[in-house]
């Protein structure tokens, strides 16, 4: 009996807690198998069917807390879904660590999916930072946000595409180094193409237009009336290459840009410099200008000086087609039809003009310049039959008052309602003279401070002859530029800086 207590204590034991943890499952089995055999011989007595241990024990199986009909038989207080079984507290499926647990680690658990940290926690997706947080897509710095796309600076921003001073604003392109022209003449602005007064307009080259021709006349020295090649000032020879006429030019153009303030100059073509071989070489003291950013006007000049007129038309326009091909496209060109033609009577002039507007409509006409009738001395009697295109006029000390208000009513009557569009393709007198006296009734003095406040006043622009030309070799008394030297080692200085002054006052620059 005791032995029989003792095995039934050891049972108990066994189906306590603590047994359960403390032997392996395998062996327990056995062991559980054995107490159930054991605890029978009394017959149906405490021990019996239903007894303590039996089907649905407090750890065991399904039912009662021992055996069949025990104290807590089928169903009893830890039948299926027991403290230890199913369900129960530390054992498998729905323990409080188990599936939906408090800490397990199984599907549901606090920190399993769904967790604070899991999957839809505060940091992963959706949280605070992940995608469509703060800083995430949308947020205030992501796509959309105030300095990204469409955003203050971006596109569309004050200084982008389309901004004030963009593409289309108030300046449009900056001037070239040179000072080419007034911000506002440039395409898209107040006065480019199209603008005001640009193609198309009340006037011509883009509003204030011709004042922009800050301009030097570059000449031959033995003058550009010249039945053979032309070779500008500072050119020695009609066989020089095209390298060697860019040297001539750039130290001849620099000098016009450096220490005359200029920013265009007008030179010289006829028929038989373009049509032949020459015109190869010769084309650099374009090319070069080009590439400082000076206007350039091409002007036609008649072989022989006594007829002012070409020898043929049909060369005349051969010439002119090789020279619009090379450069129609470079807004920088501009195309004087004919120097002084006063082989022409003004109705004979008007015809030839429109024969080449005619000839070449490729030519924007805002790069046409054409010349006044006669000397190129009256604008007025012919400029009405082409009111969008900028003429010429030419004026020189020699031709009468000695006053200035006698030189301004002089320019301006031989001009009539084509003021704005006029440029004054030559003036010239004696540089070298003393300005700070007797200016009036002086033909020089009162003809260069007249004529600079004329073409001031009237926002007219003007090339003055000539920048770099003396003739037969000698120094000029009209010339600013004084060289010395040839080829490489040419070197220029100013003379007449007074004067200069004032022609520099025409252009605006003071």
């Amino acid at each position: 009996m005791e032995r029989h207590f003792a095995s039934q204590r050891f049972c108990t034991w066994l189906q306590d807690d603590l047994g359960l943890r403390w032997l392996g499952s395998v062996l327990l089995v056995a062991l559980l198998a054995a107490c159930s055999s054991s605890s029978s011989p009394g017959g149906s007595g405490g021990s019996g069917s239903g007894g303590i241990t039996s089907t649905g024990g407090s750890s065991s199986g399904s039912g009662g807390q021992a055996t069949t009909g025990g104290v807590t038989g089928p169903a009893g207080a830890t039948a299926t879904g027991g403290s230890s079984s199913s369900g129960g507290t530390t054992a498998s499926l729905g323990g409080t660590t188990s599936t939906g647990g408090v800490a397990g680690a199984r599907s549901g658990g606090t920190t399993a999916n769904g967790g604070t940290t899991s999957n839809g926690g505060t940091t992963a997706k959706g949280g605070a930072t992940a995608s469509g947080g703060a800083t995430g897509s949308g947020g205030a710095t992501g796509s959309g946000g105030a300095t990204a796309s469409g955003g203050t600076t971006a596109k569309g921003g004050t200084t982008s595409a389309g901004g004030t001073s963009s593409s289309g604003g108030t300046t449009s392109q900056p001037d070239a180094a040179q000072d080419v022209a007034p911000p506002d003449t440039r395409a898209g602005g107040a006065g480019g193409a199209g603008g005001t007064s640009g193609t198309g307009g009340s006037v011509v080259d883009g509003g204030t237009g011709v004042a922009s021709f800050h301009c030097m006349n570059w000449a031959d020295n033995r003058d550009n009336f010249n039945t053979g090649h032309i070779l500008l000032s500072g050119m020695t020879s009609d066989t020089d290459t095209y390298a060697g006429v860019t040297t001539t030019a750039n130290i001849v153009l620099g000098a016009f840009t450096d220490l005359l303030k200029a920013n265009s100059y007008r030179m010289p073509i006829n028929e038989p410099t373009v049509l032949d071989p020459w015109w190869n070489s010769y084309k650099a003291a374009i090319d070069v200008g080009i590439s400082k950013g000076m206007k350039v006007i091409i002007g036609f000049w008649a072989q022989d000086k006594n007829i002012g007129k070409p020898v043929d038309n049909t060369r005349w326009y051969s010439m002119w087609k090789v020279v619009i091909d090379a450069y129609v496209s470079n807004p920088l060109v501009f195309y004087d039809i004919h120097n002084e033609p006063h082989g022409f009577t003004a109705a004979q002039w008007i015809t030839q003009v429109n024969g080449w507007l005619a000839q070449f409509p490729n030519v924007p006409r805002q790069q046409i310049i054409v010349a006044g009738s006669g000397w190129d001395d009256n604008v007025a009697n012919v400029a009405s039959s082409w009111p969008d295109l900028m003429m010429e006029i030419h004026n020189y000390a020699s031709n009468g008052p000695t006053t200035q208000a006698g030189w301004k009513s002089n320019l301006l009557n031989r001009l009539g309602n084509a003021v704005s569009r006029t440029i004054v393709g030559e003036w010239a007198g004696t540089v070298n003279e003393d300005f700070t006296t007797g200016i009036d009734g002086n033909a020089d003095k009162s003809f260069i401070v007249g004529t600079a406040d004329t073409i001031y006043d009237n926002k007219m622009g003007s090339c003055w002859w000539a920048g770099a030309f003396a003739p037969s070799g000698g120094t000029s008394g009209t010339t600013f530029l004084v060289q010395s030297g040839t080829g490489n080692n040419m070197t220029f200085t100013v003379q007449g800086q007074a004067a200069l002054t004032y022609v520099q006052h025409s252009w605006g620059l003071n």
